[in-house]
């Protein structure tokens, strides 16, 4: 499977699962039309693995502040970070591409967690 596909596979389940799980699912029903916001997080992630996508970004990403005014718990992003490794094991991500996609879910578990409430 081509890169880009598997990215977006991922995306797309990771997703799935977490807007019906019982501590992330509410943060997922506050926000209108969520599904699409599924491929600028495809393009977000395809800039972070890949350095480039090949879909139009209409602003540029701003991660931190996006997620401040959710209001999210350290145990809610601990979850993000178990779904969204779980979700890479299932989609059978190769292990140099899965490898790099965690040592990046946890730069950005790190960065977050300095705005999150205990």
């Amino acid at each position: 499977m081509k890169t880009e596909s598997l990215i977006q596979l991922v995306v797309e389940r990771f997703y799935e699962k977490a807007k019906e799980d019982i501590l992330l699912g509410y943060q997922f029903a506050k926000i209108k039309d969520f599904d699409t916001h599924i491929p600028r997080i495809i393009s977000f992630w395809e800039i972070q693995l890949l350095g480039k996508t090949d879909r139009p970004i209409a602003a540029p990403f701003d991660l931190l502040n996006a997620h401040h005014p959710l209001n999210i718990h350290r145990g809610e992003l601990d979850r993000w970070v178990v779904l969204f490794k779980k979700t890479l094991e299932e989609c059978q991500v190769n292990e140099d591409l899965q490898t790099e996609w965690i040592r990046r879910i946890e730069f950005f578990r790190e960065k977050l967690s300095r705005l999150l409430r205990p």
